[in-house]
């Protein structure tokens, strides 16, 4: 009878019935009112607490709570609050736990979960490659089932680009700050990368010009939109200017739109070159990083046949259980509603950091996951990250993203790894004292 009534409240905050901050009858009051046993409603609410539905607090009573994420049990000493990894945040709205287990519950009935457990077509089915197509449609109308290899997530995808494309020695242009990801692959590959100057917009079109020209580069890699770690956004006009470039030098373009759905209005560069693109789109910044669903838009049939040939000599398939989960959230609509909610606490986050970075210089986009925070020329540094580190705050340094020697100083904040905005304003307030005062005037020798 308790999980009936957990069931009951996963479904009222996923329909909107009960919002965050909601505060809940007592124990003893809707025990009454179902005429059930007292010890059965604490038994439930202990239980919605458990799953991060609700908060309990002291002298106040019971609330929805604000975000299902759960305390961290393994943040290295002395980091209290870990702003370090670029994750989206998990809103109450979202309800990824019941909505996971619904959709499970949808799969078992119309197939049965052993249908999933054997060998698949490597890169997805065709119904999972349609349904991949129909969502990436929207944003890239060209995109094509038979164009499409889904994989385990972005970072295969980079790494079986490159692997497709590149051989040891070979360079590949990128941003002068850039993705981790793309860097861990091309050292792996034994591929150079060659970063180029940035603005408010990314990579500049004469410096990509210019590096393409110089070092003819099997690819180049490019995250057009909420760039990270810049948040880096290119207009219309700018995404012309790239694609230009790329054509007039002949070059291949791996564009990751992987914070694409958080701004969907931006179309990519895919669509004015895509002869000349793989197109890269995920749910790990939309949904959840760990579900390990990813899509590569192939630029035609001999690239999509080539793609999965590797992805079979690598990794051999997606994992077809989180394959059809997302699937069958995209085909009912599911997927987008917690896009919805994730983008709209992405948005509310970003105006928290506006409050408490106001005079700060930072860049960041309204939907965004992360802000960059440029260092004067007075800032250590290394110094700043230690001292946020006392204080209990992880944060993330340029060098992490650096790609070649001349790439701009400053730190990626990542607002969604808080679990709540009340974890989030507590770092945004370290932050704000640290970036105010130069650290070493805090310093007693």
């Amino acid at each position: 009878m308790f999980l009936r009534i957990v069931d009951a409240l996963a479904a009222d905050i996923a329909s909107g019935r009960l919002v965050r901050g909601q505060r809940l009858p007592t124990h003893r009051a809707l025990a009454s009112a179902l005429d059930i046993d007292l010890t059965t409603v604490t038994r439930a609410y202990g239980e919605a607490r458990r799953r991060g539905l609700l908060d309990a607090r002291v002298g106040q009573g019971t609330f929805v709570s604000e975000t299902t994420a759960r305390a961290a049990s393994d943040l290295p000493a002395p980091v209290n609050i870990d702003l370090s990894m670029n994750l989206p945040p998990q809103p109450v709205e979202a309800n990824l736990d019941l909505r996971i287990a619904q959709g499970l519950a949808t799969i078992r009935s119309e197939a049965g979960f052993s249908a999933y457990l054997g060998y698949t077509r490597p890169g997805g089915t065709t119904a999972e490659r349609e349904a991949g197509a129909a969502w990436l449609a929207p944003r890239v109308p060209q995109a094509a089932a038979d164009r499409i290899v889904i994989y385990p997530g972005s970072q295969a995808i980079i790494f079986n680009t490159l692997l497709a494309l590149t051989s040891p020695g070979d360079v590949v242009v990128t941003e002068a700050l850039t993705f981790p990801g793309i860097k861990a692959a091309a050292a792996r590959l034994d591929v150079r990368l060659v970063g180029v100057a940035m603005d408010a917009e990314g990579a500049r079109p004469e410096a990509l010009d210019e590096a393409c020209r110089k070092h003819k580069p099997k690819a180049v890699y490019l995250v057009p939109t909420q760039q990270n770690p810049t948040t880096a956004t290119m207009s219309a006009i700018r995404r012309k200017a790239v694609a230009d470039v790329i054509s007039k030098r002949g070059c291949v373009l791996i564009e990751d739109d992987v914070y694409g759905p958080l701004e969907p209005q931006m179309a990519p560069i895919a669509t004015l070159i895509p002869e000349r693109t793989y197109y890269a789109a995920s749910i790990a910044k939309c949904i959840a990083p760990a579900l390990r669903v990813a899509y590569l838009l192939a630029p035609d049939a001999a690239a999509e046949q080539r793609m999965r040939a590797g992805m079979q000599a690598t990794m051999q398939m997606p994992p077809s259980l989180m394959v059809a989960l997302v699937t069958q959230w995209l085909r009912s609509g599911v997927a987008a509603d917690i896009i919805r909610a994730i983008r709209n606490e992405a948005a509310a986050r970003q105006q928290l950091a506006a409050r408490f970075l106001k005079g700060v210089t930072y860049a960041a986009r309204p939907a965004s996951h992360h802000l960059w925070m440029p260092l004067p020329k007075h800032f250590d540094g290394t110094d700043l990250l230690s001292h946020l580190m006392r204080n209990g705050l992880a944060v993330v340094g340029e060098d992490a993203f650096a790609a070649g020697d001349a790439a701009p100083r400053g730190l990626r904040v990542s607002l969604g790894a808080a679990r709540n905005r009340a974890e989030l304003s507590q770092a945004l307030q370290v932050l704000s004292n640290a970036v105010r005062t130069p650290v070493g005037a805090t310093q007693i020798v």
